[in-house]
């Protein structure tokens, strides 16, 4: 088991760590500290998720503080024989925290097995948002749709009482997952979730489809592209455009 905990505070104006530990292959790079939020960047000294892998991952952003959370490269899972591999996240944002959680796209590899559990616990007064992105495998290495299984499970509480659940179930052996209703014809889907902001139209791009659902409470964007990296752009795009960092 690979364990990441990391808690963030205030302290004189500023958002620095608390308390921080990893365990490998999980390490985190130097913080960036930025006017209005600290940037703190996940390392794995591994080439991906291998099978029997685990990664637990836990983060508290306290009162009035404002973290964005990255990764260091595409998050890749390898062929699985039997169980696969699994991670377990837990994100806390309290009253005035902002929190902005953006993990690398993940690439399903032929053959893999992942299981991926995500609990997200927001208060009313904090402001949050996320993105999922998830290929449809290696295309350049006749990959596409060559997993075996690939499970993921988002649930967002606020004030503890559940408000949205996003629960992906991807199997290609049973579906066709190219067509209508999951991909849609494109290689890459993203899910973002958006709290403690107003409403807001989509920014236009030629090579994305995106739209946006009303979620009990705040905002879910579906992103299609066929590119990743054309997901995260038009995320950050959303981001610049609800000013997210504003107080």
């Amino acid at each position: 088991m690979s364990r990441l905990y990391l808690k963030t505070e205030n302290i004189n104006g500023k958002t620095l760590m608390s308390d921080c530990f990893f365990t490998a292959p999980i390490k985190i790079a130097k913080p960036f500290c930025y006017k209005n939020y600290t940037e703190i960047m996940m390392m794995t000294a591994s080439a991906g998720i291998l099978e029997g892998d685990f990664y637990d991952t836990e983060i508290e952003v306290c009162e009035k503080s404002a973290l964005k959370f990255t990764g260091q490269s595409y998050t890749k899972l390898f062929k699985a024989s039997d169980k696969g591999a699994s991670q377990k996240v837990k994100l806390t944002v309290k009253d005035g925290g902002r929190f902005l959680y953006f993990p690398t796209p993940v690439i399903p590899f032929g053959d893999s097995i992942f299981y991926s559990k995500t609990e997200i616990h927001l208060s009313k007064q904090s402001k949050f948002a996320m993105l999922d992105v998830i290929s449809c495998g290696r295309k350049a290495m006749n990959e596409e749709f060559k997993f075996k299984y690939y499970r993921s499970k988002t649930a967002f509480y606020i004030d503890d009482v559940l408000s949205f659940l996003d629960n992906q179930r991807l199997v290609p052996e049973e579906t066709a997952l190219n067509r209508i209703g999951f991909f849609e014809g494109f290689s890459h889907i993203g899910m973002m979730y958006i709290y403690g902001v107003n409403k807001f139209t989509l920014p236009e791009c030629q090579n994305v489809e995106a739209a946006i659902t009303n979620a009990h409470k705040g905002l879910c964007v579906r992103i299609f592209a066929n590119s990743g990296d054309e997901i995260v752009r038009y995320s950050k795009k959303i981001i610049e455009k609800i000013d997210f960092w504003k107080n």
